[in-house]
This record gives structure tokens, C-alpha cells and sequence, in this order.
């Protein structure tokens, strides 16, 4: 991982991870400051142990994922987390778990728009260059939100849309916090089922995931290529990983792929779409704020400069 200044970024661009700036720099400018040295940690399922050891760490809702989670010392400052999972992988107090921070999109003034898509398909950012989803959505009359966009074109399309599908996290958490409804589906091996479920068990939604084959639209020609060939035979005889069922051996025939559009397309109509209530949205909100109201005065005050300089503060704020 390579962290720039406060978050995880990638040169092609990722929705989750770009909200990051997007939406700081408008309710936490001060975090923004590159010049600080305490490392801020907010949207993004980046709790492991290839966050940096030295600096002095300020958690806002980040989550864990499936790697070994990073030991918490008093170098870490830890005001919220995405979930309960996240909290107890941490071994933190379970107060502390809230909800992933891109909630707080609710906390911007964005446009009105109407719905110009009924149904939307925002695939994960390493699905793109699988296949062209865009043109394949077209063909099932879905729109495509490519999660590599700014931030401010994906928010405008999902503010656009009617019903969400989501292979993207932060999609279907944007979605939900803007009141779109949203069905999370399986293509990929990518899919990390550990952090949805940190996620929708911090809003109280049952999570139910729905599968579809996936597409492959280049050859593979590589070594990584044959390796995968012989992980998805050991996965489909029983013995390996269930992800490896997903892996690419072979572009997709035309039969694969119109059986994989048509359970896409299919979807709005056999699946009930997933939504919090609206007061859950709104208390989860209102605590977020709080918190980070909470951090912003400790950081305006000094409170990790001084921390950096002596090492020497408590490691978890108060819930």
C-alpha cells in the first residue's frame, strides 16, 4: 500500500478511496494539511500491518480487512471504526464502532437531480478492465458508473440513479446514505465479503449476496494465467480457495456472457433492494459528526504534533 499524505491512493483513481479528499477538504480541512505529521485514516478498509509503524496514526472509520490488523499502541489515536467486525478484530471497545465516514456525504450540499437512470451497475475499480462494462450494461439497458471517475461524477451519477447495483463498496455505502436503494453482488474474486458485513451490521441491513458468473473479455497468455487455470480446477474439485471459482483463464464465450447479462439484468426485478431506515442513517449521521467535531478540536489544539514529539499520549479516545 502506498499511502499519500492521508489516505490510500491509486494512479488509476477508486470512488472509495478518493472520497477521501473530495470530502475532507470540505468538512476537516485542517486534516488536509501535508505538513502535519500524524497520519489521518479515515475512508477505506486500510487497518493492517502495512500502515507505517512511526508516525503517530488518527482513525476515522477506517475498517479492517481479511489481513492481519495492525497491533494498537499509543501512537494510535482511534476515534471511530466502520463496524463491529472492524472493533473486534482490533480488540477495541465496541462503542467505538460506528459507520464507514462517507456517510458524512450527507453533510454536503449537493445538487438536486432527477432520475435519469433507473437502474445503475457500479462495478469494483479492478473490474473494469476485465471487460467493457460499459458497453455491456448498454445492452441490458443498465447504466454503468465507472468507480475510477472523480468523485463528483460518480456522486452525480448515483444521485441520478433509481436503483443501485454495487460491486463497489463505497458505491452501495453513498447509495444508502443518499437515500438509492441497492443490491451488492459477486463477480470477481475481489469481492471481500469480511468488510460489507462490518459494514451493513453497522447500519442493521442483512446482508444478502448475489453471485453472477463473470466476464472476461482479454486473453490470458501469461504465467499468472496457468497459474490460475490450476487454482480454479482445485476450487471447482473442492479443495481451494471459493474464490479462485472467479478466476480468468479464458475469455468469456458469447453464451457465458449472455448468461451473465441476463442475470444482471434480471436483478431489479428477483431481488428486493437493500436501504437502512431513515432513522438509523440519521443517528449513525449525527454520532459521525460529533466524533468528528471531537477530532477536529484535538487536532486545531496540537494534540498529535505533541503526541509525535513525546510518543507518550493514551491510544484510543473516548467513545
Amino acid at each position: 500500500m502506498l499511502y499519500y499524505s492521508n489516505y490510500f491512493k491509486l494512479a488509476h483513481g477508486n470512488f472509495g478511496d478518493d472520497l477521501n479528499p473530495w470530502l475532507w477538504s470540505r468538512l476537516a480541512p485542517e486534516v488536509c494539511d501535508q505538513r502535519d505529521p500524524a497520519l489521518f485514516l479515515a475512508i477505506g478498509t486500510i487497518l493492517s500491518r502495512s500502515v507505517p509503524m512511526a508516525p503517530v496514526k488518527v482513525v476515522f472509520g477506517s475498517g479492517c480487512g481479511s489481513n492481519r490488523p495492525p497491533a494498537i499502541d499509543h501512537r494510535w489515536f482511534i476515534y471511530c471504526v466502520r463496524g463491529p467486525l472492524t472493533a473486534a478484530k482490533l480488540k477495541i471497545d465496541p462503542a467505538l464502532a460506528v459507520v464507514d465516514p462517507a456517510v458524512l456525504v450527507r453533510r454536503i450540499n449537493l445538487p438536486s437531480l432527477q432520475k435519469t437512470f433507473p437502474i445503475s451497475f457500479m462495478p469494483h475499480h479492478q473490474s473494469m478492465p476485465q471487460a467493457d462494462w460499459v458497453d455491456l450494461c448498454q445492452r441490458v439497458g443498465i447504466h454503468c458508473i465507472d468507480p475510477r471517475n472523480s468523485a463528483d461524477q460518480v456522486l452525480s451519477e448515483v444521485l441520478q440513479t433509481g436503483l443501485l447495483i454495487a460491486e463497489a463498496m463505497h458505491g452501495a455505502i453513498v447509495a444508502d446514505a443518499l437515500r438509492v436503494p441497492w443490491i451488492p453482488v459477486r463477480l470477481y474474486g475481489n469481492f471481500m465479503e469480511f468488510k460489507w458485513q462490518d459494514w451493513t451490521q453497522s447500519i442493521d441491513v442483512p446482508l444478502h449476496i448475489v453471485s453472477i458468473p463473470p466476464l472476461f473479455e482479454r486473453e490470458t497468455l501469461s504465467r499468472k494465467g496457468a497459474v490460475d487455470a490450476f487454482k480454479k480446477v482445485a476450487a471447482a474439485a473442492g479443495v481451494g480457495k471459493e474464490k479462485w471459482k472467479r478466476l480468468r483463464v479464458r475469455p468469456s464465450t458469447q453464451a457465458e456472457i449472455e448468461e451473465s447479462l441476463c442475470a444482471l439484468g434480471k436483478l431489479a426485478k428477483s431481488q428486493t433492494p437493500c436501504l437502512s431506515s431513515d432513522e438509523k442513517i440519521a443517528q449513525l449521521e449525527a454520532r459521525l459528526f460529533e466524533k468528528l467535531g471531537q477530532l477536529r478540536e484535538d487536532w486545531k489544539r496540537g494534540k498529535f504534533k505533541t503526541a509525535v514529539q513525546n510518543q507518550a499520549s493514551p491510544s484510543v479516545a473516548s467513545p
